[in-house]
Formats: C-alpha cells, sequence, structure tokens
C-alpha cells in the first residue's frame, strides 16, 4: 500500500542508511546474496476525484501492479560489496539508490530520484503555444476586441454587454479555450566516488544533474490592471554541479578540502504573448502606445564555483576546536535584453550589452567546546556569512513600464533632470548591487550540580551589515536559558527560555531613492512611515516545556507546549509599529513646512502557540497503542496607510488608515496501534489513522471618509478552513521465513474551503466579481477536493 508524503520522507532516509551501513565481509569465497522486493495489486477501490492534481501533487499514485520497493545486496567475495534500494520503480517519483566498492578501499554511489509537481485540477488557457517562448491569441479576436467599445453593463444583469472588449474576451474563453496541463517532472541524478589508499586519507568525487521539463503558471503584465493574463509557460532548464574533496584524519586532528561548482541554464529564458486588446502596436503619444505584444525575462544562466577547507584538533582536557572557510563566486553574463518590443517607443540606449554580474559568498566559522570538569562544559562560537556583490551599478537612462510607457516625472520638484520646470523628464533608474554580512558570536556554559538536573545558559550577538538597505546596520541579543531535569527514571522535564532583543541603528524608509538619479516621480510618493517587520527593533520572547512520563513500564506519556512573542517598534521614534507621530515636511516646495502625521506601517505583533500530548501504551508483547493531538495558533496584526499622490505630491490622510487582524490554527490529531493475532506473529494487524484541520480568519478595519481606494464594506474575510484525513490498515500473514503478504487498505479525504482559490475561473471580470479585470485572461488554477480509497495486496519475499 501506498504511504502519506511523511511516511514516504521517511522512506527514503531509511532507504539512504541501509545503504550507508557498514557491510559485513563475506566469511567464505563464494558469492553471496540476499534481497526483499514488495509488490503487488494496488487499485482504487472508490475515488470522487480519481486524477486528483491535490492527491498527486508531489509523488504518483497509480491504479494497477507497482513494485513498491526492492532491495539488493550481494557480496562477490571478501571485502567486496553491492548495495541496490529501490522505491516506487518505474514510476514517475521512484528513488533508487546503488552503492558498490571494497571495504575500506573505494566505494561508489548512483542515485535517481524524480516526483511530480502538479499545481491544478483543471487549467484553461486562451492563449495558443507557439514554441520558443511565445504565445499567440487568434488576430480576429484581437481585431474585434481592438475596435469594441468598452465593458459596461447597461441593463444590470451581471454580465457585461454584448459586444463590449469584455463580453467578446469572456465568449472566446467559453467557445475556445482547451484545458492545458500546468506541472512539471524534477527528476535528479549523480554519483559519488569515494577512495582511502590509507586509514587517514580519503579522496571523494561527486556530480549531480537536476532536471526540470514542463509547464508553469506565470502571470503576465500587459500595463497590469488593463489586460491581465495567466500562461502555462515552459518549464525547462538544469543544474549541474561538481565536488572534488580530500580528507586527512589523524588520532589528535582532522582537516579537508574541496572544490565545488555548478551550472544553471536555461532552454527558454524569455516569453512573449499577444495583447489582448490590440492586434499591433498603436502610438498614443512619444511616450506611451498600446502594445501589440509583450516580454519578460523568465531567469538567467548562471555559474558558481566554491572552494574550502575545514578541520578539527582534539586538545587536553576534553578540548575540541572545530573550524572552517568556504567561499565562492557566482557569475552571469547574459545579454540584456531590449527595452522593448513595442516599435512605436523608442528608448535611449542601455548602458552595457550585459550586467556582466557577480558576487562573492563566505562562510566562516570556529567553534570551540571543553568539558574541563564533569560537572561543567562550555562552548564559544564564531561564525560569519558575507554576500559581496561585485556587479557593476548601472544608469539606465529611462525605461518601459509592461511594454506601454516612460514612466515620466511627476513633479518638478522631485526630479526635473533637464532643468526646464517641466514634468517632462523620463525617470532614469541605477541599478544597486544589494549586499550584506551577518556575524554571530556567541557562548554557553552547562552545569550538573546532580545527576538528575542540568541547566544550561548561552548568550549570542548576531550583526547585521547590509548595503542599500532601509536598515545597514542592526544587532540582535539571544539569551537562552535550558533547565533539564531526570527526576527520575520515569520522568524527565525540560524547560527552555529565551529571550530577544533586536535593535538598528537607524532606518532609511526612502533608502531606494538612490536607485533613481534625476529623483522620482512623485514627491513624498511612497509611504514614509513604512517599517518592514524583518528589519524593524524586535522584542521576542519564546519559552518551550517538554514533559516525558513513565507512568507504568505499560504506558508513558509524553507533552510539549511553546508560546513566543514578537512586538516590533521604530528604530528612529521608540515608538510601537501602527501608531502615529507628526512630521513637519515642505512638499510643495512653497518655503514653508506642512504639518503631516505619519503612521508607522507594517507588521505591530506576532503570538505564536502550540502544546500536544501523547499516550503511549504497550499491554503486553503482543500489542501496542499510542494516540497524540498538537494544537499550533498563530496571530499577527498588520497597520498600513493608503498613499495617494495628487498632482505629483503624496498625501497622508488618517482617514486612509486600514488594518488586519489574522488568526492560523491548526489542529492535528493522529492514532494508531499494532497487534498480534496469534501467540508465534503469524498474523499481525497494524493501523493508523490521522486528521488535520487548518482555520483561517482575517478580519480588517478601515477608517471611513478616506479615499476610495482605501475604504471597503469588507470587514471580515470568509474563514479559510482545510481538512485532510489520512488512515491505514493492514492485514499481516506470515507464510514462512521468506515470504508474507499484506492486505491494505487506505483512505485518504483532502476537504479544502479557500475564497483566494475556490472562485478561481479563466474569466474573472464579470461586474458581480472583479470588474476592475474586465478584459482578463487566467488559467483557473485551484485544487479540488478528493476522498479516495485504495486497496492493494502486496507480497513481500526475501531472498
Amino acid at each position: 500500500m501506498r504511504i502519506n508524503r511523511g511516511s514516504r520522507a521517511g522512506s527514503a532516509v531509511a532507504l539512504a542508511a541501509c545503504l550507508a551501513a557498514p557491510v559485513p565481509a563475506a566469511e567464505t569465497g563464494s558469492p553471496e546474496y540476499a534481497g526483499e522486493f514488495v509488490t503487488g495489486p494496488q487499485y482504487y477501490a472508490d475515488s470522487d476525484n480519481r486524477d486528483s492534481a491535490k492527491f498527486e501533487e508531489y509523488r504518483d499514485v497509480p491504479s494497477g501492479f507497482v513494485l513498491e520497493s526492492l532491495l539488493f545486496t550481494w557480496r562477490p567475495s571478501p571485502g567486496w560489496y553491492l548495495d541496490l534500494a529501490a522505491r516506487d520503480v518505474v514510476q514517475r517519483d521512484q528513488q533508487i539508490f546503488v552503492e558498490f566498492g571494497k571495504l575500506d578501499l573505494w566505494k561508489g554511489e548512483v542515485h535517481w530520484r524524480e516526483n511530480v509537481r502538479r499545481w491544478t485540477d483543471d487549467a484553461f488557457q486562451l492563449f495558443t503555444y507557439q514554441e520558443n517562448g511565445v504565445f499567440t491569441l487568434d488576430d480576429a479576436l484581437q481585431t474585434a476586441v481592438q475596435a469594441a467599445p468598452a465593458s459596461v453593463d447597461a441593463n444590470l444583469d451581471g454580465l457585461w454587454d454584448a459586444g463590449t472588449k469584455g463580453a467578446l474576451i469572456k465568449g472566446a474563453i467559453d467557445q475556445s479555450a482547451p484545458e492545458v496541463p500546468v506541472g512539471y517532472q524534477r527528476e535528479t541524478g549523480g554519483f559519488a566516488f569515494e577512495f582511502t589508499p590509507t586509514r587517514s586519507w580519503t579522496f571523494g568525487i561527486a556530480a549531480d544533474r537536476e532536471r526540470r521539463t514542463g509547464t508553469n503558471p506565470q502571470s503576465l503584465g500587459m500595463y497590469f490592471a488593463l489586460a491581465p493574463a495567466e500562461v502555462a509557460a515552459p518549464v525547462d532548464f538544469k543544474t549541474d554541479t561538481a565536488v572534488l574533496s580530500a580528507e586527512y584524519s589523524h588520532q589528535r586532528f582532522q582537516v579537508a578540502a574541496s572544490l565545488a561548482a555548478s551550472d544553471f541554464s536555461l532552454e527558454q529564458n524569455t516569453l512573449i504573448w499577444d495583447d489582448q486588446l490590440f492586434l499591433s502596436d498603436v502610438a498614443i503619444n512619444a511616450n506611451q502606445a498600446s502594445p501589440g505584444r509583450g516580454r519578460v525575462s523568465l531567469g538567467t544562466d548562471n555559474q558558481m564555483v566554491r572552494y574550502g577547507i575545514s578541520g578539527a584538533v582534539n586538545l587536553p582536557g576534553h578540548t575540541r576546536i572545530d573550524a572552517s572557510y568556504f567561499t565562492a563566486e557566482t557569475t552571469q553574463d547574459d545579454p540584456f535584453l531590449p527595452m522593448t518590443i513595442n516599435s512605436q517607443l523608442t528608448p535611449a540606449p542601455l548602458p552595457a550589452d550585459s550586467l556582466d554580474g557577480a558576487y562573492d559568498t563566505t562562510t566562516a566559522q570556529l567553534r570551540v567546546s571543553s568539558r574541563p570538569l564533569r560537572v561543567l562544559r562550555w562552548d564559544a562560537w564564531w561564525r560569519t556569512y558575507e554576500m559581496d556583490n561585485n556587479s557593476p551599478s548601472l544608469t539606465f537612462t529611462d525605461y518601459v513600464a509592461t511594454d506601454y510607457q516612460f514612466p515620466l516625472c511627476g513633479s518638478v520638484n522631485a526630479c526635473d533632470g533637464n532643468g526646464n520646470l517641466i514634468a517632462d523628464d523620463r525617470i532614469s533608474r541605477r541599478s544597486l548591487p544589494y549586499g550584506y554580512e551577518r556575524t554571530n558570536l556567541g557562548a554557553s556554559v552547562g552545569f550538573t550540580p546532580v545527576a538528575w538536573f542540568t541547566g544550561t545558559l548561552g548568550f549570542e550577538r548576531e550583526s547585521m551589515q547590509r548595503e542599500f538597505s532601509a536598515v545597514e546596520d542592526a544587532d540582535e541579543d539571544t539569551w537562552k536559558l535550558a533547565l533539564d531535569f531526570d527526576a527520575s527514571e520515569r520522568v524527565s522535564v525540560r524547560a527552555t527560555y529565551r529571550q530577544q532583543e533586536r535593535r538598528a541603528d537607524d532606518y532609511h524608509a526612502e533608502y531606494f531613492e538612490e536607485s533613481f538619479p534625476i529623483g522620482e516621480a512623485s514627491v513624498a510618493g511612497a509611504n514614509e512611515g513604512l517599517r518592514r517587520y524583518s528589519w524593524t527593533d524586535r522584542d521576542r520572547e519564546s519559552i518551550s516545556l517538554m514533559l516525558d512520563v513513565t507512568v507504568t513500564p505499560a504506558v508513558s506519556i509524553y507533552g510539549e507546549a511553546t508560546w513566543a512573542q514578537d512586538d516590533y517598534f521604530d528604530p528612529l521614534t521608540g515608538q510601537e509599529v501602527g501608531t502615529s507621530f507628526g512630521v513637519m515636511e515642505d512638499r510643495n516646495f512653497d518655503g514653508t513646512p506642512e504639518p503631516y502625521t505619519l503612521l508607522l506601517a507594517g507588521r505591530t505583533d506576532d503570538e505564536t502557540t502550540s502544546y500536544g500530548i501523547g499516550v503511549a501504551v504497550t499491554p503486553s508483547d503482543r500489542a501496542q497503542f499510542w494516540v497524540d493531538y498538537t494544537r499550533e495558533d498563530w496571530e499577527y496584526g498588520m497597520r498600513s496607510r493608503y498613499r495617494n499622490v495628487s498632482g505629483g505630491i503624496g498625501t497622508d490622510e488618517p482617514r486612509d488608515d486600514w488594518g488586519t487582524d489574522t488568526e492560523d490554527t491548526h489542529d492535528t490529531a493522529t492514532l494508531g496501534f499494532g497487534v498480534k493475532l496469534d501467540e508465534r506473529g503469524k498474523w499481525r494487524l497494524e493501523g493508523d489513522l490521522s486528521w488535520s484541520k487548518g482555520e483561517g480568519t482575517i478580519d480588517t478595519d478601515f477608517v471611513p471618509g478616506g479615499s476610495s481606494s482605501g475604504d471597503t464594506t469588507l470587514t471580515e474575510f470568509p474563514e479559510l478552513e482545510s481538512t485532510l484525513t489520512i488512515g491505514h490498515l493492514a492485514l499481516t500473514q506470515v507464510l514462512n521465513a521468506k515470504l508474507d503478504y499484506s492486505i491494505r487498505y487506505w483512505y485518504e479525504s483532502w476537504d479544502d474551503e479557500n475564497f483566494g482559490t475556490d472562485f478561481s475561473q479563466p474569466y474573472m471580470g464579470d461586474p458581480g466579481n472583479d470588474p476592475g479585470s474586465a478584459q482578463s485572461i487566467f488559467l483557473g488554477l485551484d485544487f479540488d477536493n478528493y476522498t479516495n480509497h485504495i486497496v492493494s495486496v502486496m507480497l513481500r519475499y526475501r531472498f
């Protein structure tokens, strides 16, 4: 019987562990072999969604004869061995591991893994794929839509009036959009070889290739709100990696060195698609033209080379020092795409033929561990990670937004590059080579005064330095206290308290202004009070408790609980995010600063709570039972302000404030049993049942009376709810030492209520749905619910 995803991951680990385990030499000179295979028929006894994409989102569950697993070991002569472990053979999610070699001299490994990624049950695409990343629409449709009047619903029947743009596009989708597959196959294969000429030296070489082929949902931005669209874009890329390594081991020390390289390449790196509103490019003025087609980059090829060294030394006093240093360079030099394929727009020349981009990453660490006394141990560590961006900073004189228009200066006080006091400048942009360095320095001390108690106190400081960021310097201090109690052989308790405090030196809310050489298009166009939660000051507290009690030799109880709270503050004012403060700014440049009230917008707080309890009962050597339950809660708040731009000047209107409070909960319950039905264990009955339910609520609040773009009557979103139930039951009879069979039953059901996807369809622009996307063409991505009953009879034979 097929198993669930968690079990499949565990099986993969188990297979790898089998291959890595020491292999005993054959005691005789004759070849020896052994193995087992599990095979049999597997069928869907019942299903309400036989081809469920959600059920097979990352796996392949065929109906018919399957080879669930195959294990084989061969010892041709003393010291020589070959091991084979395979899972789900010849399926689209198979795993194969082969290891061979001679003990204490060399070993080789060949592995293969694959799995499928499915995005949806149903997808319909009006575009026709013409190969080479080109998607087209019927010329007659484009011509008719171009000539049609705007979408209106004059008779208020909830449909666009016949002959309007929206009605033509919706009709075309309904009549001629075929279903298309959206998903790709991931395949990874490789080999490794290790040579140990002496007891001290080990040399290795390994190589892997990952390949993905298929399709991927791709959003298209044809001047965004006017003509949004999606296509099943081609996915075809590969990543090759290779590693050389050497290691020398001694009783007192060891040292290792490695050299690695990778190459990522795309077979298709651009995507071109027709505009549903225009057959060909139509000029509006020198800076704006309706495009007949759009283009987007799907990525760039890149290469990486990394080398490093690591080592360790054992010192007197039960002390050990570990150190490592790795550095890598990643480069890419794909040619720049032309600024636009709109023939009616003439952009300035590109500043270079390509980015000629490169960045270096350096990782280093040093750790010292010691136990000088039986009751005392200590650790100290230092780690650093740096990304040094060596890419050039290029200035683009202008740029074309979505193949539609050149962004222009909206206020001469912000961006009058030519000095003519007319807001007609094309906005320039400069690329910023972002980089950062993270350093951790910490220590911990453990004290064991008595056999039943251990206390550990630790401290760590993490320092961040960033280039081109709102926060360029920040430190976070973490204190951790852990108390372990082994009150008796039957009771053990572990309690942990952690306190973290992150502080930034400053917050440059408009740090990105550096990427605008002549200035932004408007004055105060972005919210100066916005604080990204990963950069703000933060106070975090967390507590965890774990308990394990053996009530009797047959009954044990375990439990755990955790709680964590995050609060976010503004580095500039020290105020909580979500509050407001006043500033004086001369936004209209009349020489007199005006008062503005800025909202500190962003994540205000997080709180997570989880707890679980489990019981395991073993009444006899013939039976065992277990049950556990876990509850997880996550709550967080957001506060923001819609900022309107009027006359090239950003407004700050408290009546445009809005906020959300979100709560997500997840409940999981699991029970299982295993029973030997007879004294000799020839008959066994095993089963397990798991139930998981996730719920989410989003409450919103708005200040009435502000801009229509900031107001809404929706104060509570529909509740989200997802439920997954999985059950297994297996009856096994052992016929002899080599042969047994199992009759298995597998039940799995998934039920999801999600307002974000349940109503998704290829056309979303009806007046009563989303009139803002009246000319939309989507794929209609969504997963359908499913309930599957699968029966199998699996034969296991050992040889």
